[in-house]
């Protein structure tokens, strides 16, 4: 199911990362499984988080089908005339359908990019979010990633990332260890292991807040680029 480098299609943009672009047409109907259908609720969780009050510019980071990118603009259309959502993705198959759902929907982009090399201009985004994309990446790729999401974030700019995280009950671990040893994919070991807030300390934001953890294995983490505009 999974997807390495070397097995990338044509078009996807080259990355040491995990892309799931083989599975673009069926992408909706699995996603859901793999959180026992609560991933419409935590992504929705996540985009309130963002605390968008209109006019902003808004990045989507692995948006894969652009579920979470077209309820963004969708959001921002009712608050402002003037905003911006751009959902990034590496894999060419993801940003294709992405395309297509969100035809007709103003103020959107999608861009065939890796995360690890975002292609945007330093401070241009008011606020980024991420739903279950870091456990694709490997540790080096997840400080690099965020070093990038740093980076475009103006000086009050927000982040929210939503993914793997710890165990803090036997039913989170059997759930975060099963999708370990069912992928084989050490990336998710990592987000077990606590390798993301280590990758996001070592990216030295202004703050880091755990702000909630669901099913005992996936926790909603803000950060800030500065002190300035709490969430």
């Amino acid at each position: 199911m999974l997807n390495k480098q070397n097995k990338a299609g044509a078009g996807d943009r080259p990355t040491r990362g995990i892309t799931l672009g083989h599975v673009a047409g069926v992408y909706d109907l699995l996603s859901p499984l793999m959180t026992f259908y609560q991933e419409d609720r935590l992504s929705r969780k996540a985009m309130n988080l963002l605390d968008l009050e209109g006019g902003e510019r808004v990045l989507d980071i692995g948006c894969g089908t652009g579920t979470l990118t077209i309820k963004i603009a969708e959001q921002l259309a009712d608050l402002s005339q003037k905003y911006q959502v751009v959902g990034l993705d590496a894999a060419k198959e993801m940003i294709n359908v992405c395309r297509k759902k969100s035809s007709g929907i103003r103020n959107i982009r999608f861009d065939i990019e890796a995360a690890e090399r975002l292609p945007y201009e330093d401070a241009s985004f008011d606020a980024v979010i991420s739903t279950f994309f870091f456990h694709h990446i490997d540790y080096e790729l997840k400080q690099m990633a965020l070093l990038e999401i740093k980076r475009v974030l103006k000086d009050t700019g927000r982040a929210i990332i939503v993914d793997v995280a710890p165990p803090s009950n036997w039913f989170g671990a059997l759930c975060a260890w099963s999708g370990y040893f069912l992928f084989r994919q050490a990336e998710i070991k990592e987000n077990i292991q606590g390798k993301l807030v280590t990758a996001i300390e070592s990216c030295k934001f202004k703050t880091l807040t755990k702000i909630s953890q669901h099913m005992g294995y996936i926790a909603i983490y803000s950060l800030k680029k500065s002190e300035e505009n709490p969430l």
